[in-house]
């Protein structure tokens, strides 16, 4: 692993969520926390709450700068496909938070050069390290393409190639269909990221949501990482929530005409679990699942394995919703069983401040090995993103959002724990470090309930 190193400056702000609960009606018990209390004013009839509601502590806010590893990305051609070759990687390297991508006008590549690197010349524009690209067509809507990484202070030699050589290929020159192309893209750079830091990117992986599609309609639609994309999704119903990438699919609970709710996966007309009440929404790790179950008037999570066998109501008391699973097993949710909703972990509060909290999801850094728990809070009739350690010590509270406009279901990418998804009200889907950095708008979209594929 070769380490990039940071430097970071401290900025202050204070989190003092206000604000009462009101729910949508039992049909949309999902959305009275995933997304009735973003349209509601903060002037309310006030709700009886157990907890500190009085304005909180100073809150400080992890922010300042980072010291970005240059990298220029060079080569290709002026066709469509090499361009989007080198557009993805240097997009890639950008949202990552780690590098600095050179502007492409602000070097000349040696034609010369092929596929090697004359060490001087990438000095003297400051390079730190050079992705070389060659793309050349096959027929038949086949490319080959190869793509490089060199590192100035290692030599000449990359450090990095692919595709890569195998026994059969010595020289890793493989074909690739159009359809495959963007996707070996992402590879490499997770791969690049990987050999500077030691666990890859996450890139490639696909983000998954829901929208307002008419009037009292949601559909459920998935979006690459990179913001590319974006595409509606088949559900048998026109009211489509809360959807996860699970076992073979895409789960989602739906709304159907005889008022039931049940959890389907895309792509099948039959229920994935029938069972009593209104089932909407549901949460996977591994063998285990995690289903929010309305009945009898009561909202709770009931914990049981993939397949919806051996159900166990794991709440009590209150409404409780948006189940996520921790690395080691851990069930995060959101419940309101205290006056006002809140994030708990296995049956503790773990939102110090504030008194309407929502949408946890957990957040592992491959690096450190370190453990967040990200969730959006109301602040003053805004949202903005937080995040905080599972023990709920109210001394490891960050803020990653302030004054930018309402930001609203963090996601946070699964392989390397180092990025946080987000929808913001300044018009799209955003990404940026879990410090809140290098915010980037990657999509024209706005949804609720994000999820990042594998997390």
């Amino acid at each position: 692993m070769h380490q990039i190193g940071t430097k970071r400056r401290k900025k202050p702000g204070t989190f003092t969520g206000t604000g009462t609960f009101t729910g949508w009606m039992l049909a949309l018990a999902f959305f009275m926390f995933a997304g009735s209390g973003l349209a509601q004013s903060s002037s309310r009839a006030s709700v009886r709450a157990t907890v500190d509601s009085r304005p909180v502590t100073e809150v400080v806010v992890a922010g300042g700068n980072r010291a970005l590893l240059k990298i220029a990305v060079a080569g290709g051609g002026v066709d469509s496909m090499s361009q989007m070759v080198a557009s993805t990687l240097s997009h890639d390297f950008v949202l990552s938070s780690l590098f600095d991508v050179l502007d492409p006008k602000s070097f000349t590549a040696n034609p010369n050069e092929g596929m090697r690197v004359n060490l001087e010349s990438w000095r003297n524009v400051g390079a730190d390290a050079v992705v070389k690209i060659r793309v050349t067509p096959r027929g038949g809507s086949r490319w080959r393409v190869e793509m490089k990484l060199f590192v100035i202070a290692r030599g000449p030699v990359e450090v990095l190639s692919a595709p890569a050589p195998t026994a059969a290929d010595p020289t890793g020159s493989r074909d690739f269909a159009s359809s495959q192309v963007r996707g070996e893209v992402h590879q490499f750079a997770n791969d690049v990221i990987k050999w500077f830091t030691g666990s890859p990117g996450s890139f490639g992986a696909r983000l998954v949501y829901s929208a307002p599609i008419g009037r009292g309609q949601r559909g459920i639609f998935s979006i690459d990482s990179d913001g590319y994309g974006a595409t509606k999704l088949d559900a048998v119903s026109s009211v489509a929530l809360a959807p996860v990438i699970g076992p073979g699919g895409v789960y989602y609970s739906a709304g159907l005409p005889t008022g039931a709710y049940w959890i389907y996966r895309v792509g099948s007309p039959q229920p994935f679990l029938n069972h009593p009440g209104l089932l909407f929404g549901v949460a996977f790790q591994g063998q285990k699942a995690a289903f929010v179950v309305s009945q009898g008037g009561q909202t709770d999570i009931y914990r049981g394995a993939a397949d919806g066998t051996n159900l166990t109501k794991v709440t009590s008391g209150g409404l409780n919703t948006h189940p996520a699973f921790g690395p080691n097993g851990q069930l995060a949710y959101v419940s309101n069983h205290g006056g006002t909703p809140q994030i708990y972990v296995d049956g503790k509060r773990v939102s110090p401040r504030g008194t309407y909290n929502m949408a946890p999801v957990w957040c592992v850094d491959s690096e450190s090995g370190g453990t967040r728990i990200l969730f959006m809070g109301r602040d003053a009739g805004t949202w903005d993103i937080f995040s905080v350690d599972p023990s709920g010590d109210v001394s490891t509270m960050r803020r990653l959002t302030q004054d930018q406009g309402s930001n609203t279901y963090p996601a946070c990418s699964p392989t390397d724990g180092r990025t946080v998804a987000f929808f913001s009200s300044r018009g799209g889907l955003y990404l940026s470090n879990t410090l809140g950095q290098n915010q980037q708008k990657i999509a024209n979209v706005m949804g609720e309930s994000l999820r990042w594929e594998g997390n």
